[in-house]
């Protein structure tokens, strides 16, 4: 299974605030709506035959092939690859993200192992998530039923923005680009690279030597330096880290705990709930 920020196949957690806060209870019980494996998995489905109806296309010359069950082709399709899948064509190109996305499902049927993503799975992801929940809040506001052959959730429309909030560990890919949600839960980590690297460059530094400089906790990992410099991809990078499944992958956020100032020792995915919460019912108003 893929490892995120939270356990994507756990989703009836009850946060220890829930009685004294009504509006972090909504959200909370918005959470156990969702079916976080499913909209991952469910995404990389919906881009893998979309990817492969295109490639397969454009391998029979330009002509639909015999057993295709697409209607319509682009004319251009460089342009489609780049509007579809905004920030993967950012830094991959189609037959490498082709391959991608099948160590991906592959990651997703795997219950007795853990795979660790590089930088290069993270926008992929970020683009199959997208387009899997705009078509799924579509359904849901304009045919709920049709919607239940998706089931990305208990019959809400699912929130992009919280769920990358939620799911990612930070947007270390978006570094010096502007995404088109706040993710507010990890700007914060990403104002702080990008200055410093300013900071680095002004003392006449080359950017890409400045992005080796960062030090932890901004240090960034040799993938994430690599996909940032737009640099040849090496096939390394494409593939996932296995461990074997110990049951003890995610003790850090259920086990450990800190001190928060208003509310006392929290488990740290309940700090992290309660962080997150504000950015969605943020985002609710402002729609």
């Amino acid at each position: 299974m893929l490892i995120f920020a939270k356990e994507i196949g756990k989703r009836e957690h009850h946060h220890q605030l829930e009685d004294k806060l009504p509006k972090l209870k909504q959200y909370m019980e918005y959470q156990r709506k969702l079916f976080p494996y499913t909209v991952v998995r469910a995404g990389l489905d919906l881009a893998y035959k979309e990817v492969d109806d295109i490639m397969n296309y454009v391998d029979n010359d330009h002509r639909p092939p015999t057993d295709s069950s697409r209607q319509e082709y682009p004319a251009d399709i460089g342009q489609w690859y780049k509007n579809r899948f905004p920030w993967t064509s950012a830094f991959l190109g189609m037959a490498d993200m082709h391959f991608m996305l099948v160590t991906l499902i592959k990651s997703m049927d795997s219950f007795r192992t853990h795979e660790t993503a590089s930088a290069y799975h993270w926008p992929v992801l970020y683009d199959c998530i997208h387009n899997i929940i705009q078509v799924y809040n579509s359904l849901v506001r304009d045919d709920p039923g049709n919607s239940r052959d998706i089931h990305l959730s208990n019959g809400v429309e699912v929130s992009f923005d919280d769920f990358i909030n939620n799911y990612w560990f930070d947007l270390d890919f978006m570094i010096f680009s502007q995404a088109d949600y706040p993710h507010a839960r990890h700007q914060e980590r990403k104002d702080l690279i990008e200055t410093e690297i300013k900071d680095i460059i002004a003392e006449g530094i080359e950017p890409l030597a400045a992005l080796k400089k960062l030090t932890a906790p901004l240090k960034l990992d040799d993938s994430t330096i690599k996909l940032l410099n737009r640099d040849s991809v090496e096939t390394r990078y494409l593939e996932l880290k296995s461990t074997t499944e110990t049951g003890n992958q995610f003790d850090r956020i259920y086990k450990k705990y800190i001190e928060n100032s208003l509310h006392g020792k929290l488990s740290v995915i309940d700090a992290e709930y309660l962080e997150s919460f504000p950015f969605m019912e943020a985002a609710n108003k402002s729609s």
